[in-house]
């Protein structure tokens, strides 16, 4: 990924940590309705960071878009993990040239979180990459949270 690229995964990454102190529904709430909303369809085909809102205007404009973030109650997660996850969605999103609500149908947020620990260190690419593998493989079996690490540890 090159500079501007990095950018708006960081801004996708900030605006996920703001969410937990801007909503009071569940941080996977949140996620799940951005993943499949017009907005994140728009962010998808950004190419420039300079035309990606602020996390500040993404807030506001999810704010307008789901009053209900902020009628339902739920369970923030760290916002260290929703920073990652945030800017990782975005990067599988630049990456792969995929659109939002395919990564989210695919990897749902439950799912990331069971690979956070493993994945959180490495760089967006290689993270973006044994995401894909682990999509295509699940399309055939359910790979275990010991069978990614394990494949991992592997590859090194």
């Amino acid at each position: 990924m090159n500079a501007h690229e990095q950018r708006m995964c960081e801004m996708q990454g900030e605006f996920f940590a703001l969410s937990t102190k801007r909503f009071s529904c569940s941080s996977a709430l949140f996620i799940s309705r951005f993943m499949y909303s017009e907005l994140a369809k728009e962010l998808d085909q950004v190419d420039d960071p300079y035309n990606f809102n602020s996390p500040n205007h993404l807030i506001s404009t999810m704010a307008t878009l789901y009053p209900s973030l902020n009628k339902e109650q739920g369970a923030h997660m760290n916002e260290k993990v929703m920073r990652w996850l945030g800017y990782t969605y975005r990067a599988w999103s630049i990456i792969k040239h995929k659109e939002s609500s395919w990564i989210y149908k695919n990897m749902k947020v439950e799912r990331m979180l069971t690979l956070y620990d493993a994945f959180h260190t490495f760089s967006p690419e290689y993270c973006v990459d044994q995401l894909e593998q682990i999509v295509s493989e699940n399309n055939n079996h359910v790979l275990s949270d010991y069978e990614v690490y394990k494949r991992i540890r592997m590859s090194k």
